[in-house]
């Protein structure tokens, strides 16, 4: 289901690719559809490219009932936005009806200006509507080289993959959507006191990575957080030649060059990352692991910012994590 991957990164907006947001919301959709009781193949669930003819071998192969493909829109000018679905040039019913329920459902999520502009369903001859056996559809996520697109795509990220299972399982006749159900956490512990040996390790490695100068008191409060900002878009530099002041200000151009982080990395992003939870109350281990005890925390401090609990972190939830 979602498109591009690997060396083939979609449609770009700075540091923001198409191919990541594309695989997040497939993989939400996925989890959805099979907590409803339907078989799901993806065409990829990690970052890996599928050549483009092997897609609709894949749906073919596994005499799918449906084939849906998931893609954000791009265009030169920013201000274009909306979202469209795609079928075949002159579809079959089946295929309309199915094109039909999904979009039905998604343009129907929330009101303005909460939601995507209404671009209709749309008719053309793309390649994996051609060669997919299986009624077939395209789906344009709003447009990346939009910002208000990007917003709303990332603020009602979760009612969206909803929307979308919702007219998947209204195609197939089968199931309901539940939400996901964050694994079984306790409440969140009491914030550390003032002066805490964790704390005050924390500052003397921030002070050796990247020479802050930061008083050792054990103290986790805004200019601490604002040591870790400086941390992560040094580290966004490093890796990904942001270019970005290191002024600890995450603003837009920051929140721009962030990517993900997620179960089953590791490194400095993580450490950046679990460093900001012990500052908000969170007793880690700063061992740059992001596993389930991590991935937890995470959870119970998106739920706490009202944020979406997906236990993924991005650019709401790090500024959230280091903002002051």
């Amino acid at each position: 289901m979602p498109h591009h991957g690997g060396h083939d990164p979609g449609a770009v907006n700075g540091n923001r690719l198409e191919k990541d947001d594309n695989l997040r919301m497939a993989l939400a959709v996925r989890d959805r559809l099979q907590r409803a009781g339907q078989r799901v193949v993806m065409t990829r669930s990690s970052d890996v490219f599928i050549p483009l003819a092997e897609r609709s071998n894949i749906s073919n192969r596994n005499n799918a009932d449906m084939f849906v493909s998931i893609h954000r829109n791009a265009f030169d000018n920013p201000l274009a936005n909306g979202y469209e679905t795609w079928v075949i040039t002159n579809p079959p019913a089946a295929t309309m009806r199915n094109a039909q329920n999904v979009h039905n459902e998604i343009i129907g999520i929330g009101q303005p200006p909460n939601n995507w502009t209404d671009r209709g369903i749309r008719q053309g001859s793309f390649a994996v509507l051609r060669a997919t056996n299986a009624p077939a559809m395209l789906l344009e996520l709003g447009f990346i080289t939009n910002a208000r697109d990007n917003e709303i795509f990332d603020r009602n990220f979760n009612a969206y993959a909803d929307a979308i299972t919702r007219g998947i399982l209204q195609s197939v006749g089968g199931g309901s959507v539940t939400p996901p159900q964050p694994p079984p956490v306790t409440p969140p512990p009491t914030p550390p006191p003032s002066g805490t040996a964790a704390i005050a390790a924390m500052q003397r490695t921030l002070n050796e990575r990247y020479n802050l100068g930061l008083v050792v008191d054990g103290i986790c409060g805004p200019i601490t957080r604002r040591a870790l900002a400086r941390a992560l878009q040094t580290e966004l530099n490093r890796n990904y030649n942001a270019r970005l002041t290191v002024d600890g200000i995450i603003g837009p151009l920051t929140r721009a060059a962030i990517r993900l982080v997620r179960r089953g990395q590791r490194g400095d992003f993580v450490w950046i990352l679990q460093a900001g939870l012990l500052c908000r109350g969170w007793n880690l281990n700063l061992d740059g692991i992001f596993g389930p005890i991590t991935e937890n925390a995470v959870r119970e401090f998106q739920k706490s910012r009202g944020l979406s609990v997906d236990g993924i972190v991005g650019p709401l939830t790090f500024t959230a994590l280091l903002g002051n």
